[in-house]
């Protein structure tokens, strides 16, 4: 029988050094002795874009502990007793992963609620989406590795990938998980929810824009919905495009690009 000298000891040891089936015995005893009430967590997608490298990703951690232990998620967490979901996504990402973002950020996506999404109880989740510039990156405690997983849409798949060989393939119709690696919980469908909500949105709403920063040009905001659309960008026309989109745009200036005119230098209206 192992004894413990706090009870934060005894999480950690619940958490990180049993299996899932002996951690959740454990946890429902704790956390969940009556389940009259959910409790609520929060889920961010946060999506960024490398203008150097052309690369659409997205922020994931690779958790530390139990359930879905050593599996890639979102970042996000349990919510605080009077605390707002929106601050609570704030908390959790910058405590997971480093990152800074704040209420400008972020645009809440969808609540998942149902009863078997996670396996400690009965939990629903206030999903989020806010689209960045690229950032470095810190695990926090609960998180054994952070990183910026690069996505490339074939057709109706979705291929989340990094350096060290992860590969991720979603669905975006139904939102399942193929091939060996996969997302915990159920947040191959809060992923896919989010793409597919920037597809229906952008020639609208181009809030996903925010990824290049306050300024760019019209031939980098082609690569990013590109990017959600996966075409290439010299596929999408300039002119046609340019006309869609300029409503929700500012010219705020003028930029030298190789050989030519100077290209012109927008930002998203207010």
């Amino acid at each position: 029988m192992v004894s413990f000298q706090s009870k934060t000891e005894e999480q950690h040891y619940f958490e990180t050094q049993v299996s899932e089936k002996e951690f959740l015995s454990w946890y429902k005893n704790q956390h969940f002795p009556t389940q009259e009430v959910p409790s609520v967590t929060v889920d961010i997608v946060l999506f960024c874009y490398n203008r150097e490298e052309d690369d659409l990703k997205v922020l994931l951690i690779k958790r530390n502990t139990h359930p879905y232990q050593y599996s890639w998620a979102l970042p996000g967490g349990f919510v605080n007793q009077q605390e707002a979901t929106s601050e609570c996504c704030i908390r959790q990402t910058y405590a997971e992963t480093g990152v800074s973002i704040t209420r400008s950020n972020i645009e809440q996506l969808h609540t998942f609620s149902r009863p078997d999404r996670d396996p400690r109880g009965w939990v629903i989740t206030v999903s989020y989406l806010a689209f960045i510039g690229e950032e470095p990156l810190k695990a926090g405690l609960e998180a054994n590795e952070a990183s910026w997983l690069s996505i490339k849409r074939t057709a109706n798949l979705l291929v989340l990938s990094n350096p060290n060989k992860t590969q991720i393939k979603l669905n975006l119709i139904d939102g399942e998980s193929l091939g060996k690696d996969s997302l915990a919980f159920d947040h191959a469908e809060i992923v896919t929810k989010a793409f597919n909500r920037v597809c229906n949105k952008m020639f609208h709403e181009p809030q996903v824009l925010r990824v290049l920063g306050e300024n760019f040009t019209i031939t980098e905001a082609r690569k990013v919905y590109a990017k959600f659309l996966g075409v290439d960008y010299r596929d999408l026309d300039h002119s046609n495009f340019k006309k869609a989109l300029l409503p929700y745009f500012n010219e705020v200036g003028q930029k030298a690009i190789g050989v030519g005119r100077p290209s012109k230098i927008y930002e998203l209206k207010k």
